[in-house]
């Protein structure tokens, strides 16, 4: 009698199955479009850097502009960490906040340490940021160490800011298509009565000629002092909050200057009780603490340049932290500051005492993520530090990326 042997060849029927699902997945993956639709759907960019290492082809529907523009508006860039400026030598301390084990293998892989001589940060922009570092300004890359640290020489400051009421100098960051950083440096310039605005580029380690704006009624008698805790460059536009009811702005590339009224209840009241951020296409968000209350507005000009503010979300905040029992709202004074806010009034840093409170406006989610000791007294200021944008893509092909 032969005996029964059991064949290692998968049944016809298996087989056609496995054939058919490999023909399904390759028409998949073969069709730009879907293969475009799958990697919308990566949610980090770090993830969407390893997709482009497959091949080619990949790497040409990953890296291509339009695709980018749809990813970063699906999956904005994430808030990796804060630096928190403490103690009486007010040194800068970098306090990660990266959820998730890709985007903390991100902060590992970086270097945050501004060293002891680094004071504040002006600017963070994009992955870089401007430190005030022993009585010098320098641009660092901590997310790519070997970028090294670029010294930025002084900006010119004409000679009449010596003779006015008021002026303080800053400097704006600009992204550009090729993922360099451009640097412009502003002047504000201030009478009880007018101001206006001197501009200069940094082009090759020089300072280019300088520009004026276009000068600018103050809307109430006094001075523009504190607008340089209240900038915002969105757009080509820098808004400056320093007064009660108005915010002062000028056009950066046409050099013109405008006033904004703020919305009705809105007012500046103290140097943390407001904060700006950048809004997607155009305008800004303004976030208006009053008491235990944060509103957040939207403005746009239209096309008929009329200014409309409008009205987006209201938190009370004892009902956003009920969940952190230590906070009892009735005993406390009032001494909550808006430390910093994200793009697109995606979060809200808030300060409570010797206290950082990180808040998703949307969600409504809250967590404490830094306490400050006493001893060195209070937080002199916070600075969020994004994941940067857009990815540094692989080389492949020698270099010919996009051939098929």
């Amino acid at each position: 009698m032969e005996a029964h042997r059991e064949s290692s060849e998968p049944a016809p029927e298996t087989a056609m199955a496995a054939s058919a699902a490999a023909a399904a997945a390759s028409s998949v993956l073969e069709d730009d479009d879907l293969l475009r639709e799958i990697l919308l759907r990566l949610d980090l960019p770090t993830s969407l850097v390893r997709a482009a290492a497959v091949n080619r082809r990949w790497l040409r529907c990953s890296s291509d502009p339009a695709f980018l523009r749809r990813f970063r508006a699906r999956n904005p860039p994430r808030l990796l960490g804060v630096y928190v400026n403490t103690g009486e030598a007010r040194r800068l301390r970098f306090v990660p906040l990266a959820r998730g084990p890709e985007l903390a293998a991100v902060v590992r892989r970086g270097s945050f340490d501004l060293g002891e001589e680094a004071g504040s940060v002006r600017d963070c922009r994009n992955g870089r940021l401007l430190v005030f570092v022993d009585g010098k300004y320098v641009v660092r890359s901590p997310l790519h160490p070997e970028r090294g640290t670029e010294n930025l020489p002084e900006p010119p400051i004409p000679a009449e800011a010596y003779t006015i009421l008021y002026y303080f100098s800053d400097f704006l960051f600009y992204e550009s298509s090729d993922n360099s950083m451009s640097c412009t440096s502003v002047i504000v310039m201030c009478t009880e009565r007018q101001a206006w605005v001197h501009l200069s580029d940094l082009q090759a380690g020089v300072w280019g000629e300088g520009r004026y704006s276009g000068m600018i009624d103050i809307p109430v008698q006094g001075s523009l002092r504190g607008c340089e805790h209240h900038a915002l460059l969105a757009n080509g536009k820098l808004y400056m909050i320093c007064l009660p009811h108005h915010i002062i702005g000028f056009d950066l590339p046409s050099t013109s200057s405008f006033c904004i009224e703020l919305p009705d209840g809105v007012q500046y009241e103290y140097l943390e009780s407001i904060g700006l951020s950048c809004a997607k296409g155009s305008g800004f968000f303004l976030i208006h603490l009053k008491g235990f209350q944060i509103s957040v507005w939207l403005h746009r000009t239209d096309h008929s340049s009329i200014d409309t503010w409008k009205l987006i979300d209201t938190i009370f905040l004892p009902q956003a932290f009920a969940h952190l029992a230590e906070l009892t709202w009735s005993s406390l004074p009032d001494v909550v500051r808006v430390a910093a806010v994200g793009d697109n009034a995606d979060f809200v840093l808030l300060r409570i005492q010797h206290k950082l409170f990180y808040m998703h406006i949307s969600s409504r989610t809250v967590e404490e993520v830094y306490e400050a000791n006493p001893a060195h007294g209070f937080l002199y200021g916070v600075y969020p530090f994004m994941m940067h944008w857009p990815p540094t893509f692989p080389v492949l092909n020698g270099g010919n990326d996009h051939d098929r």
